[in-house]
This record gives structure tokens, C-alpha cells and sequence, in this order.
């Protein structure tokens, strides 16, 4: 008995692992996209790669001018206007075309304000310039 749950315990975790590491490989990563720029429908959250990836995210009638660093699937976005401090990170994909910023994660031991920012996910669409 023993044996046989060790044996389902172990393939269980074999298959969480391998599920784990199925996030999609894709040709490029938003950061090397020239002649764009990604933007939410209501221009609250802009990412233009041409420019280092400089950009804005408004909150609570605030503008934060950003510069976002993506790295694998993660991406971080850092407040250029107060020393390159950690704005957010998140985790990002595309999702037909456009692009899928989910598992935010807010600063809110700098950005005290984001402690009522339940913004989970965004979507960006590109737009040529």
C-alpha cells in the first residue's frame, strides 16, 4: 500500500513539474518588437519597446513614467521617476496577438496607494508607430 501511494506521489509531482515549465516559447519577447508599442484601450498602461521599453502606468489619477524589463516570462516595471524603484512585477504571454501581463504584484511598502490596486492582469494590445 504504501509503495503504491509513494508511487502516485511521485508521478503527481512529475506531472506538476512538467505542467509547471509548459509556459510558451515564443520568437521574441515584447521588449525586442521595433516599430510598436504596446497599450492598454484606455492608454492607462503604455510599453514602447523602441524606447528602452519607457512608458507610463496610471493609477489612482496618477501618471508613473516606467521602464519595463522583461526576463524569460517575468517581466518588472520600475519607476524611473524615483530612482529606478521596483513599481511591479508580474508574469507575461501572449494571448492571440496582444500581449497578457497577469500575477501582478504591487510595491506597496513604496507605493502606499497601491495597496488598493486589485489590478491582477492587463492586456495590451500593439499598435504600430
Amino acid at each position: 500500500m504504501k509503495r503504491t501511494v509513494s508511487m502516485a506521489v511521485t508521478a503527481l509531482i512529475f506531472v506538476c513539474v512538467i505542467l509547471s515549465g509548459c509556459t510558451g516559447a515564443y520568437d521574441k519577447s515584447p521588449d525586442q518588437i521595433k516599430k510598436a508599442r504596446w497599450a492598454t484601450p484606455d492608454y492607462s498602461f503604455i510599453i514602447n519597446p523602441t524606447d528602452d521599453c519607457k512608458g507610463t502606468y496610471k493609477f489612482d489619477g496618477k501618471k508613473y513614467n516606467i521602464r519595463v524589463e522583461f526576463k524569460n516570462s517575468n517581466l518588472t516595471a520600475y519607476d524611473t521617476d524615483n530612482k529606478n524603484t521596483e513599481l511591479f512585477n508580474a508574469d507575461w504571454m501572449y494571448e492571440d496577438k496582444d500581449l497578457y501581463i497577469y500575477n501582478i504584484s504591487f510595491n506597496t511598502k513604496d507605493y502606499k496607494n497601491f495597496k488598493t490596486n486589485y489590478s491582477e492582469f492587463v492586456t495590451l494590445k500593439k499598435e504600430k508607430i
